[in-house]
């Protein structure tokens, strides 16, 4: 709660051109009635639940997001009633060493019903689609081998456990950024961090975990992420 209060008295002292963008939710109200609905698309299936070998943390970068018109008008709760900074993407299990060719991940490996609306409610403040949530449990969360309620309080815990910087408008290199991640986060190294940039803005981080969700791991290169020196834009 203090750090959020800090965030925000950051965010209305600051002038336009220095605006400071809290790292979490700067603030989030949810509507009466959330709407859960399966995702309707479920393949094609591979793997087998709970077989792979370490977890990717993807959160989005919610202005960068939400800087698209047509994606802002889609997606209300998080761009238009609410004010964000980095949500949750998702959760997702990896294979280690694929090589071009081969699959880098399991993916769909069961079908599944949509998930319950309380469910739903009690995670839209870290990822703020009812469509999103219902996907990225279909796509990721069924080849974990957790249960729904299970899979959203992991990623939920990692979350609440990591430290992410306040980020300035503007532009830096994306090595500096890794280094302010790795610099808030004991035992983080830079090859736990991949910065996703796409149309020169930042677009996501993703941290790579084992499998008990207990230490960070080197990231393979499939899972992304631009050279240290390249220069990225904050939104």
């Amino acid at each position: 709660m203090i750090r959020l209060l800090v965030a925000l008295l950051l965010l209305f002292a600051a002038a336009p051109d220095t605006l400071v963008t809290g790292a979490w939710a700067q603030s989030c109200r949810l509507p009466e009635r959330v709407e859960s609905r399966a995702c309707a698309a479920q393949g094609p299936a591979r793997g087998t639940p709970g077989q792979f070998d370490y977890y990717v943390l993807a959160l989005s970068w919610s202005p960068a997001f939400c800087a698209d018109a047509g994606r802002a008008r889609a997606n209300r709760l998080q761009c238009a009633d609410n004010t964000f900074g980095f949500v949750l993407h998702g959760l997702w299990p990896q294979y280690r060493g694929a090589t071009k060719g081969e699959p880098a991940w399991p993916q769909y490996c069961r079908r599944v019903e949509a998930l319950p609306d309380a469910l739903l409610r009690r995670h839209l403040c870290l990822q703020p689609s009812a469509m999103l949530m219902n996907c990225e449990w279909a796509k990721h969360g069924t080849c974990t081998g957790l249960d729904a309620e299970g899979y959203f309080a992991a990623a939920e815990g990692l979350m609440q456990r990591l430290q992410l910087p306040d980020l300035r408008r503007g532009e830096q290199q994306v090595g500096d950024l890794i280094k302010a991640i790795q610099a808030a986060n004991t035992g983080m190294k830079p090859e736990h961090i991949a910065v996703i940039v796409r149309d020169g803005a930042l677009s996501e981080v993703r941290l790579c975990y084992n499998r008990n969700l207990t230490k960070y791991v080197a990231c393979d290169p499939a899972v992304g992420g631009s050279r240290p020196s390249r220069r990225l834009r904050v939104q």
